[in-house]
């Protein structure tokens, strides 16, 4: 049986989270439509919903 851990805090309610998992953590800046995201291993992402259900999503990895 996997062992999985997740627990999203609140830094600034509707605008900054951090999120604490068993392999890290990340942050989280922005609302329901956009946001930007930073983890623990140097990825940063971008999410943009769109109006129909769709969702454009951009992922960028730390270069050394």
């Amino acid at each position: 049986m996997p062992f999985h851990y997740h627990k999203r805090i609140t830094l600034i309610p509707k605008v900054l989270y951090l999120n604490v998992g068993r392999h890290g953590w990340s942050l989280r800046l922005g609302g329901r439509r956009a946001h930007l995201t930073r983890d623990s291993h140097g990825r940063s992402g971008v999410a943009v919903r769109l109006p129909g259900g769709f969702v454009w999503r951009r992922h960028r990895r730390r270069r050394h």
